[in-house]
């Protein structure tokens, strides 16, 4: 390819074209990916499995002693009349019923072959409680019917302060929390897929290096259209992954009926893009140097270990933090690259940052980024035709 013909975006594209098409080759991603699928639809079958197991369950049977059948309509239990205190311990001990109810005076023995379950306890406690009190109406001469018309309608409602003080409703402040929720689960899913792609393109930047493929190309187009391809093509791989993942989701949620009384927050999707957009570029430019300071694939991991810590660092932090986005803590994590990438949609979504703090913390992040891809160009371009010793990051900063 002589300079007169030669085309940077021609060589980007067909680079990353390259890549995508190496990656869907690739045995171990392609498992990996349907592994996580089947994960995912697996996991959301076993929670709408144990949704209906528990819609279903079956009524606890006890026998009764001393006290009326029709008390515990509309409850939990199933009663069966027992004669006497012994029929009902027998029924308990022959496996006929899961407990026995005897009822003496004031005194409501529960009993069971073993201690008693704690929600049986619980609903028996209940049932004495409606009881005791009918009965002390009926002393009064005051019916059900009178004390439940003038009972007031108590209503408990969790209020955060922050929301008080912001001046949301409860209807804002739900709406919040589901955005808020939204923005995790698609920050969890894009880590995942940036640690897995992103060091895709180390990894194939060593291969290349070790068997010299990386000198034929170079001969023919500039090391950094070539980076800005892998890193591309790694980018819209990760992406359309991650699309046919959350669509599973997606499907699965909608056909088990887990979604039936949730609305996502689809309008937080644009950002999450953007995120992602921004994560892969800083932590591939970063796994791309890793590659072109090593020489063999074995010494990967020495340059590549520091890179995963900072992507675990920056995802820990505002995976600890969700929940306390208006915390100082978090509040200065969302303005500080790389961490920001993922704590200022949460801090947003959480109505802790507003729109133009969003907009001014990802601006920065975008700064930074183009730093450490202008960083990563300097690295690849010195490191990648050197086919002595592992380069070091002190070593490779330095120069």
């Amino acid at each position: 390819m002589t300079t007169s013909t030669y085309s940077p975006l021609h060589t980007v594209l067909t680079t990353a074209k390259r890549e995508i098409q190496i990656l869907f080759s690739k045995k171990s991603v392609i498992i990996t990916l349907l592994i996580m699928m089947l994960a995912i639809i697996g996991l959301i079958g076993f929670a709408a499995w144990q949704k209906d197991k528990s819609d279903s369950k079956d009524p606890t049977t006890v026998a009764v002693v001393g006290v009326e059948s029709q008390t515990f309509e509309g409850t939990t239990f199933e009663p069966r009349e027992a004669a006497d205190r012994a029929e009902a311990e027998q029924l308990v001990r022959d496996g006929e019923v899961d407990t026995a109810l005897v009822v003496e005076g004031d005194t409501w023995q529960v009993i069971s072959d073993g201690f008693p379950k704690p929600e049986v306890v619980a609903d028996v406690n209940g049932t004495a409680d409606g009881v005791a009190q009918t009965t002390a109406l009926e002393k009064l001469g005051i019916s059900p019917e009178e004390f439940a018309a003038a009972s007031p309608n108590v209503e408990v409602v969790p209020v955060d302060i922050a929301d008080l003080d912001a001046g949301k409703d409860d209807a804002e402040s739900e709406q919040d929390f589901i955005k808020l929720l939204t923005t995790f689960v698609l920050l969890m899913a894009i880590v995942f897929m940036v640690i897995t792609f992103a060091a895709q393109v180390g990894s194939r930047v060593t291969e290349e290096k070790s068997s010299r493929v990386v000198e034929l190309v170079l001969a023919a187009v500039r090391p950094l259209d070539f980076l800005a391809g892998k890193i591309l093509g790694n980018l819209v791989f990760g992406f359309v992954s991650t699309a046919v993942l959350v669509a599973a989701a997606g499907i699965s949620l909608k056909v088990t009926g887990l979604l039936k009384d949730v609305d996502i927050a689809w309008s937080i999707l644009p950002i999450m893009l953007l995120s992602y957009v921004l994560a892969m570029l800083f932590f591939g430019g970063l796994y791309a140097a890793a590659g072109a300071m090593v020489q063999r694939t074995e010494d990967l991991q020495s340059t590549q270990m520091p890179v995963l810590l900072l992507i675990i660092a920056s995802a820990y932090i505002p995976a600890f933090g969700w929940m306390n986005t208006g915390a100082t803590w978090m509040q200065v994590a969302s303005w500080i690259p790389p961490v920001s990438i993922f704590a200022a949609p949460l801090s947003y979504a959480a109505g802790d940052f507003t729109a133009l703090q969003l907009a001014g913390s990802l601006a920065i992040a975008t700064i930074a980024t183009l730093a450490v891809i202008w960083v990563t160009a300097r690295i690849y371009r010195r490191s990648i035709l050197n086919n002595g010793k592992t380069t070091k990051w002190s070593e490779a900063l330095k120069g």
